[in-house]
């Protein structure tokens, strides 16, 4: 199957409709420890809150509870941090773990963050006919239901993909600042989300839906 396009909405308008609030989930941030070479094998002998199992991983993973987060630490230094809220809570969480490192005698400093994808979601209150979406938009979306529940939307200016559900659960990723997912969900709320609100169908089994639209197309063959 070829690869889908990706949709540009630079031109379209953002609605002036109340739209369900966008949520973020998670922030994947990186950052360097600056150093070359560390040696896990020794730190996570050493150290009991870092877990280190290279026949399974090649990282160490270390975790925290204030922010909740979960870092990666690989060889090379650099570090891979998840399951912050905010951009601000990320950088917070980072700095935590290289201060954690210093204080058990690790000699690493903190360098280069960046955000590498912020994971939203969104809750419609309706049912989506995803099936339509697919139909309407092919060249754009991406719809399989016996391989994944959900319909897959990717778009450009500014470039992140949505994942919409039956249920009307929307997840948006790809982006690296909160500012273009909110600015994405509002020029696509109107097009892509609301005009395709089932009214008829208020199921939001993704399994019941695929069967509908499974025995629908079987009858018009």
């Amino acid at each position: 199957m070829p690869a889908k396009s990706k949709y540009n909405i630079s031109q379209l308008a953002k609605t002036t409709l109340d739209v369900p609030e966008v949520n973020v989930e998670n922030c994947v941030a990186t950052f360097s420890l600056g150093v070359k070479h560390l040696n896990l094998r020794r730190i996570s002998q050493r150290l009991c809150f870092c877990d280190f199992n290279p026949p399974k991983f090649a990282a160490m993973t270390i975790r925290i509870k204030d922010p909740k987060t979960t870092a990666l630490c690989f060889s090379s230094g650099n570090m891979v941090c998840t399951g912050s809220k905010n951009i601000t809570e990320s950088l917070l969480a980072c700095r935590k773990y290289t201060r954690l490192l210093q204080k058990h005698g690790i000699p690493v400093c903190f360098d280069g963050f960046k955000i590498q994808n912020i994971v939203a979601s969104v809750a419609c209150p309706f049912p989506l006919k995803l099936a339509n979406i697919a139909e309407d938009h092919g060249p754009y979306v991406s719809y399989e239901p016996n391989l994944f529940p959900g319909a897959v939307l990717r778009v450009e200016n500014p470039k992140v993909v949505f994942l919409m559900f039956r249920s009307g659960k929307i997840i948006i990723t790809g982006a690296r600042d909160i500012k273009d997912i909110k600015k994405a969900f509002l020029s696509v709320y109107e097009p892509f989300v609301l005009k395709y609100q089932d009214r008829d169908d208020l199921s939001t089994s993704s399994s019941s839906y695929r069967m509908d639209i499974k025995q629908k197309r079987q009858r018009l063959k």
